[in-house]
């Protein structure tokens, strides 16, 4: 086989590589970035409706309150398999952000 042909298929072959690669990783992490705005969004629709029903009247809604007023389950980061800690808060004045406490 001639030289340059093993070159030109080396090179095909490399270059395909790092395509794949780099978009395979790019959709990984969209695919995380998407698993965990499913969890908060969760947590801040439920302390929505806490707020909205008057249950839960501070600024900062713990996850500690919505399990306990809203029922609702303990909910684990998709990412780390770990449970959020309670003291985790839900902020009213950022317009209902998330805020995770390790």
């Amino acid at each position: 086989m001639n030289y340059n042909r093993i070159i030109i298929y080396l090179t095909i072959i490399l270059v395909m590589g790092a395509i794949l690669l780099s978009s395979g990783y790019k959709v990984y992490q969209i695919h995380n970035e998407r698993v965990k705005l499913v969890t908060e969004k969760l947590i801040i629709d439920t302390a929505k409706k806490c707020y909205y029903n008057a249950s839960c009247v501070e600024d900062n809604i713990t996850l500690e309150e919505l399990y306990n007023k809203m029922g609702l389950a303990n909910q684990t980061n998709p990412l780390t398999k770990k449970v959020y800690n309670p003291k985790s808060y839900v902020s009213i004045k950022d317009n209902f952000n998330f805020v995770e406490i390790i």
